[in-house]
């Protein structure tokens, strides 16, 4: 089963990656401030600041609108890492914000813990398939 997502059409996603991108904008300012602390080079801070903040605003759009594939292939949810499913213990499907949570048995850093999504339709689908591989019919 293979659905995907843009992060731009996700309200939590879109949230996550905004305000990661204005983290990194507020370190850039910091940095410029400091910089020019040092230094005192005016010119020079606000040259690096503004071509800082344009990569950062460019990042910004194409990781909104970059299209995530999420599929699960017999017992194993790939996104970027893999999680078996029988790590899985419960999941919580909220239909307001179109993502699914999944609690592990062993959390891992690298492991996917939310699943996102575009479409009520995939939403649905992949809820009824964890169900049924869960025993929660």
């Amino acid at each position: 089963m293979i659905w995907k997502y843009r992060a731009v059409n996700n309200p939590i996603a879109k949230r996550k990656w905004l305000s990661f991108c204005l983290i990194l904008l507020v370190v850039g300012v910091c940095y410029a401030v400091y910089k020019y602390s040092i230094t005192g080079n005016l010119r020079f801070t606000l040259l690096s600041l503004s071509f800082f903040s344009l990569m950062v605003f460019l990042y910004t759009i194409i990781t909104l609108g970059k299209i995530r594939y999420y599929y699960i292939d017999g017992e194993i949810v790939y996104k970027p890492f893999k999680t078996p499913l029988s790590n899985v213990e419960d999941f919580e499907v909220d239909y307001e914000n179109k993502v699914i949570r999944l609690k592990l048995r062993k959390p891992s850093i690298f492991a996917v813990k939310t699943l996102y999504f575009e479409s009520d339709e995939d939403l649905e689908e992949v809820a009824r398939f964890l169900r049924r591989k869960l025993g929660k019919i």
